[in-house]
């Protein structure tokens, strides 16, 4: 389609307002196969596929796009079935049940892979989600017309059964494309006749009961559907006007007008139950894109309908298409602007508005071209949303100058300190350039000619840009003429424009310039709501105009009784200005309101709640009265205790004696002690576990007590930071907020809860040890469950201590990397998290590993993501990293700790796992990070020798050689280091991994040496071992030695080593 002849297409009214399968109905009336089957035509499926948006991104990658659209793709055979049959039927229909609800269902839109709502394309398809499917016989699957990747030979369709490229059975001879519909019937012609005139006499009952005995003979006349609508229509029963004209519009499939009409109304009596109606309009547009997918009226009305139901990366893929169908157009590029912006894409945007406007500037002069002043607006926004201010001003300045008619006037680029160009008058700044030629252009070319979007923007983005340049933005800002007080003031014209200007000078701390504009806004009702005299209080204050800030607060209140932040503010004023007592009292207000909205927020509970709408004096009353502190008793009620619990509590106190004794004997592990102290213990915990005081629904929910009281305090939802200052400043004023003062008892059955902990541990330890490993998990799992023991972190880090220690017992490598992890995500950033994480992993006798299985490796990888994230500038964060860092630990204020340095142990761990996986080249990446950092250490030398090593020996590698030789340059450095030790084992370490390096190579010759001064340090090692415990690698050295001799038939050479070094 021609870009002009679209064009029309953006005049229409009623296309601008609204937003798919494509794919080629089936019906009986297009012919049968000999098999009885319904013979259905599409067309084929393009070799290509346009780009698609694939969560915000475009992609071109062909085997993406294949992959998706084949997997999207179906193809089937359906039976016949009348109308009454179909499943678009009128009482379906009646209720729009038509179409699928789940909007994230691929059969309602097959080309969207569950991945957002974004992957679609316009191949011609068969809807799953509907009775209406497109054999696609006659044209090949998607997967075919993509190559050899499909598995299957190029040419045969999917199913296809036949020979010399025939599908299916029955299928020889049969044309490609529709057939032409069937002549009608006599019958038909003359009850259709008989039906008309019965409509025109105003006779529905008789024109209905006509048409539709014209359907039963030939229901593929649309003629007949078209009457009947007609007539439910003239009626006013627009719900069957719709169904009957929907079946109609399948028997003229590719007929734009009758889809267009049915999707119109379709909308029109949608109602209270819009979503259905849109997905159903939807419907109608993708027939019309699939007969026709140059269609821009139906594009335009599905990328509309896509963005209101939420889809946002459809409708960005829609006007994708339409961009290229009609490139450049501004309309398309303001709806793609609009979109990518909430989808967080806004250097999309840019990137096709940069484009377009070195279209028009290299083509079009600017007064005569389409790209407007509205554009340009547009345009200067998205390099906000960036950051990209100074950008931004000289984009503005370069195209103002542009359409105003001064494009060749480039000599202003030049000027990027002030904004001289956009003043009023040529004096004092403008004439002082040397190139500027008074007179050349009317003085409407220069400041007058600059929209106050555009000169109001300039300042903002100068006052974002730098302080220093708060003059130049004022002088913007002055072209409002926030003075003036006139009925034909600005401010009535560009309200907006005030608050913007007012808002940027606020956050830049220049309070006083900002009331400038902030005040005369008070006139225009629209734009006073509650944010607005909030900010306007924060600059009172930030002056010291206090009784302006409290007016401003006061009219919040006033008008917003629910309002808490102002009261808030208000508090805390009245705490800075001494004012005890006014500040007691909005104190007390925030807290009877955070309750209030706490008890709404709550779930409901049998019988009759308390209203909502208390009062402020009735809620607060009682926060002014203090409590005396409350003892708990150890018992599950409040009061006193019964006879049977004080009975059943010495019985425990007793079994806990018992079990105290027992313990010098289970230490020596005499097993009839051991027997009966895990029989007591499991007494004691199985009575522990049955308290649901230690269990509540939410295992955050604190633990305080056992009485009615403390449990309703564990139950109450967590306050609002406002409330929890308010609390904090109720303390400070000595003014109690109203709640009891409990305090929390620390153990139960007379038993320290430390001690509970240890009965816990020990039993677990003792079931680990009987090779009970499960019972083991569950018993640590029920002791981190309980509330009295999550909410310690020393009780937390016992528990996982005795965890990885029972999966050590068990040999059970991923329980250890699990718990492992735990110590990495609770002490982020410390080294020895990461270290513990490679010592488990390195006891563990596991005969497979989880050490680089994908979640530990994603894990880890995650790590070093969150700390280059934590390490690296703010601008460099926007440009390297797609999404924030999660950092998992919190200091005693609640602030995120994040990296301070780079950590080289957590490199190398990621590094190691790398390498574990034979992926040498990423593992080589993370070491030299290491290596940057410490180029002393020998394991990262060690590492970086092994990891060039093997990746000589893979069989992708490019050049071995030179691979071999930088990992001998960086081994032969790691033995230089190690030589250099004081520690004798050391240096015998180093020997022997030099000539297994070269044994791994096949250079024995050059082996032998290393081994034979491994060998020779035997002796020093063994002297060494006689004060300390350290490793010889004697025996490893003449078992390798021993083979090379044998190998190369050296026998005599082989038994000596043997007999001196490897005989015990």
């Amino acid at each position: 389609m021609e870009q002009a002849d679209a064009t029309q297409y953006l005049d229409e009214p009623e296309m601008s307002v609204y937003p798919d399968l494509d794919y080629v109905p089936s019906f009986p009336w297009l012919g049968r196969s000999d098999a009885g089957q319904d013979v259905h035509h599409a067309e084929s499926i393009p070799q290509s596929v346009d780009s698609i948006v694939h969560e915000g991104f475009v992609t071109e990658d062909p085997e993406f796009l294949a992959e998706t659209v084949s997997n999207g793709f179906s193809s089937s055979r359906i039976e016949p079935a009348s109308l009454e049959e179909s499943a678009f039927g009128p009482e379906r229909f009646g209720t729009q049940n038509y179409t699928s609800k789940d909007p994230n269902d691929s059969s309602l839109d097959p080309d969207f892979q569950f991945v957002d709502d974004i992957d679609i394309s316009d191949e011609l398809i068969s809807e799953a989600g509907s009775d209406f499917h497109s054999l696609g016989e006659s044209a090949p699957s998607v997967r075919d017309t993509r190559g050899p990747s499909s598995g299957r030979p190029r040419g045969r369709g999917r199913g296809g059964r036949g020979r010399g490229g025939k599908s299916g059975r029955g299928g020889k001879g049969i044309k490609k494309g529709l057939r032409k519909p069937l002549e009608p019937s006599q019958e038909f012609k003359i009850l259709h006749s008989q039906a008309t005139t019965a409509f025109i006499d105003h006779d529905y009952d008789k024109a209905e009961d006509l048409a539709q005995q014209a359907i039963l003979v030939n229901p593929e006349m649309f003629a007949a559907h078209s009457l009947l609508s007609e007539i439910h229509m003239a009626r006013g029963d627009k719900g069957k006007a719709l169904t009957a004209l929907f079946h109609g519009a399948h028997t003229r499939p590719r007929d734009a007008q009758v889809w267009s009409k049915v999707a119109q109304l379709i909308l029109e009596r949608a109602g209270d139950n819009r979503v259905s109606g849109l997905k159903d309009a939807i419907y109608c547009y993708n027939r019309i894109i699939g007969a026709d997918a140059t269609n821009v009226d139906a594009r335009y009305q599905r990328a509309s309908l896509n963005r209101e139901l939420g889809y946002r990366g459809k409708a960005a893929y829609e006007y994708e298409r339409l961009l290229k169908q009609l490139p450049h157009d501004t309309t398309v590029l303001r709806h793609l602007a609009e979109i990518y912006i909430e989808l967080g894409e806004v250097g999309r945007a840019k990137q096709h508005y940069d484009d377009s406007v070195e279209h028009y500037r290299a083509r079009e002069s600017g007064q005569d071209t389409k790209f407007s002043w509205s554009d340009l607006n547009i345009y200067a926004e998205l390099f906000g949303y960036l950051g990209q201010y100074e950008e931004g001003i000289s984009k503005i300045k370069s195209l103002s100058r542009w359409l105003l008619g001064r494009g060749p006037d480039d000599f202003w680029d030049g000027f990027n300190g002030d904004d001289r160009e956009w003043d009023a008058d040529d004096e004092p700044r403008r004439s002082q350039v040397h190139d500027f030629l008074p007179g050349t252009y009317e003085s409407a070319a220069y400041g007058e000619g600059l929209p106050l979007e555009l000169r109001v923007k300039i300042g903002v983005y100068r006052l974002r840009s730098s302080q220093s340049h708060l003059g130049e933005a004022i002088s913007h800002f002055e072209w409002l003429d926030p003075d003036d007080d006139k009925p034909t003031a600005k401010l009535f014209d560009y309200p907006d424009l005030f608050r913007e200007a007012a808002d940027v000078l606020r956050l830049t701390n220049n309070h006083n310039a900002s009331l400038r504009f902030y005040e005369p806004l008070q006139q225009v009702s629209d734009y006073t709501d509650a944010s607005f005299f909030m900010d306007m209080a924060e600059c009172y204050r930030a002056i010291d105009l206090s009784a302006e800030a409290e007016d401003c607060y006061q009219t919040i209140i006033h008008n917003d009784s629910g309002n808490i932040e102002a009261r808030v503010q208000l508090a805390k004023m009245y705490e800075e200005l001494g004012m005890s007592e006014r500040a007691v009292m909005y104190v007390n207000e925030v807290i009877a309101l955070g309750r209030v909205e706490g008890a709404s927020k709550s779930p409901k509970k049998n019988g009759p709640s308390k209203t909502a709408a208390v009062t402020i004096a009735e809620s607060s009353a009682p926060t002014m009265l203090a409590s005396r502190p409350v003892r708990q008793r150890s018992n599950n009620a409040a009061g006193q205790k019964s006879e049977g619990e004080e009975v059943q509590e010495d019985n425990f106190d007793m079994l806990y004696s018992q079990m105290h004794g027992l313990k010098k004997k289970l230490r020596l592990d005499d097993e009839h002690s051991t027997a009966e102290w895990m029989k007591k213990a499991g007494i004691l915990i199985q009575d522990f576990r049955s308290n649901k005081v230690f269990y509540p629904s939410d295992k955050h929910m604190r633990f305080f007590g056992y009485s009615k009281e403390a449990r309703t305090k564990a139950l109450k939802p967590k306050a609002s930071q406002a409330i929890e200052e308010m609390e904090a400043m109720a303390g400070r004023l000595q003014v109690s907020p109203g709640e009891e003062d409990v305090s929390i008892p620390d153990d139960y059955r007379n038993i320290p809860f430390h001690a509970w902990l240890d009965v816990f541990l020990q039993y677990a330890l003792l079931l680990a040890q009987n090779s009970d490993t499960k019972s083991s998990y569950d018993i640590i799992s029920a002791a981190s469950d309980a509330n009295v023991f999550y909410h310690s972190p020393d009780a937390m880090f016992l528990i996982h201590v005795c965890w990885f220690t029972c999966a050590l017992i068990a040999n059970d490598e991923e329980t250890l990397c699990n718990v492992a992890r735990w110590f990495m995500k609770e002490f982020q950033f410390v080294t020895d998290g990461y270290r513990l994480y490679s010592t488990l992993n390195r006891v563990c006798d596991s005969s497979k590993s989880w050490y680089n299985s994908g979640p530990s490796q994603k894990y880890i990888l995650r790590q070093v993501k969150a700390m280059d994230f934590s390490l690296v500038g703010e601008d460099r964060r926007k440009s390297l990293f797609q999404e924030k860092a999660s950092y998992t630990t919190k200091d005693e204020q609640g602030n995120q700790i994040q990296a301070q340095e780079m950590d080289v142990a957590l490199l190398m761990l990621y590094g190691h796992i790398l390498y574990a996986g034979t992926s040498y080249s990423y593992a080589l990446n993370y070491f030299f990070r290491a290596y940057a950092l410490d180029p002393g250490n020998p394991m990262i030398n060690l590492s970086l020798a092994l990891g060039y090593l093997h990746y000589a020996l893979k069989r992708q590698s490019e050049n071995r050689h030179y691979l071999i030789m930088q990992g001998f340059s960086f081994l032969f450095t790691y033995h230089d280091i190690r030589q250099s030790s004081q520690i004798i084992t050391e240096k015998q370490e180093a020997e022997y991994n030099v000539a297994r390096a070269f044994h791994m190579l096949g250079l024995a010759h050059l082996a032998i040496p290393y081994y034979e001064q491994c060998l020779a340090l035997s002796a020093h090692v063994q002297k060494t071992n006689l004060t300390s415990s350290s490793e010889d690698f004697a025996m490893e050295a003449a078992a390798a030695l021993q083979d090379i001799w044998a190998t190369s038939g050296e026998t005599d050479m082989a038994r000596a080593v043997t007999e001196e070094w490897l005989v015990v």
